[in-house]
């Protein structure tokens, strides 16, 4: 691991995600349920008023305040790997593709199963973040920095199985965000090797 790793500027687009989501939080916590009625991702919303800008301002909401710990936790240990190896800019378009592909998959369950829920959270972005780790692991034969390929797959598996347990948790958003990260870091490494192998 690099000696660089403590250095805050290697990963600080994941520090600035991760203040936008408390101000954000805070900000839920001293105006109230509106913050939701406006932001929240619902496919009455979406589909029938055209409030499109859901699909990125549910990504930035939580719940409440285990949510939102566990969700940030999350997001800052999968970001300080990721993004010293993405690079600043191509780490904020895996994020908020990953968080897009997330409120997509969801939207799209929503429509599916005639059932309109509201959806927030950060946990399409985070499950992109471990779909584009596990690209990594794959390039790198099944292990990167402490990562190994069988711990990764298990977590995965965790992650849905958790998810189709639980009946609060958005799992469409959770697949979703998983194969939108994968797809994304996948041609990120094929673009970079393409440019060092012409």
């Amino acid at each position: 691991m690099s000696s660089n790793t403590g250095n805050w500027k290697n990963y600080c687009v994941t520090l600035i995600f991760l203040i936008i989501n408390v101000a954000v939080y805070i900000f839920y916590i001293i105006a109230g349920e509106r913050v939701f009625d406006i932001g929240s991702l619902s496919a009455d919303a979406v589909i029938g008023d055209g409030e499109f800008y859901r699909l990125i301002t549910c990504t930035f909401l939580h719940a409440d305040a285990a949510h939102i710990v566990g969700n940030m936790i999350f997001a800052v240990g999968l970001g300080e790997m990721l993004e010293r190896e993405a690079g600043h800019w191509r780490f904020a378009v895996l994020y908020l593709v990953s968080g897009l592909g997330g409120s997509l998959f969801s939207l799209t369950y929503m429509v599916m199963s005639a059932q309109n829920y509201r959806s927030v959270g950060a946990s399409g972005a985070i499950s992109g973040l471990i779909g584009a780790l596990l690209v990594l692991v794959l390039a790198n034969n099944g292990r990167y920095g402490a990562v190994s390929l069988g711990r990764i797959i298990l977590g995965i598996c965790y992650m849905i199985y958790t998810g189709v347990q639980s009946t609060t948790t958005d799992n469409a958003a959770h697949i979703g965000g998983l194969v939108c990260g994968f797809l994304v870091m996948l041609i990120m490494q094929l673009v970079r090797r393409g440019r060092s192998n012409p």
